[in-house]
């Protein structure tokens, strides 16, 4: 049986925001905020991968919702932190595409699609 696309997304999204979490925890001077959005972007995803990975029904397209609510948190946090770091706020950002793409085009992310710099002003 093939790996559904939305599966291959929750893999991709899973590494992603645990490079993110590792990131934030080898230090640096991020905020106890941006901490807690990601541990609630975790929490989130393991509370909506079993509909993510289910058959294709309404609520799979809610959990994508819920879960990219979490993701734009996340991204948002860290990009406005200014205690962390260029790595921890490019995680954050790697996880939070792998979502949006997904939500948007239902499709897996691809290095040609990824955000050219985020962190550009």
């Amino acid at each position: 049986m093939p790996i559904t696309i939305a599966k291959q997304v929750c893999f991709q999204l899973d590494s992603r925001l645990t490079a993110a979490e590792a990131a934030l925890a080898a230090g640096g001077m991020a905020s106890p905020v941006l901490v807690a959005v990601v541990a609630e972007f975790r929490r989130k995803f393991a509370k909506t991968r079993p509909s993510m990975e289910g058959d294709p029904a309404p609520g799979q397209r809610e959990a994508v919702f819920e879960l990219e609510q979490a993701a734009d948190s996340a991204k948002w946090a860290a990009l406005a932190d200014p205690g962390a770091s260029e790595q921890i706020k490019l995680a954050v950002v790697a996880a939070h595409d792998s979502i949006c793409w997904f939500k948007a085009t239902g499709s897996l992310l691809d290095r040609e699609y990824a955000e050219q710099d985020p962190l550009a002003g």
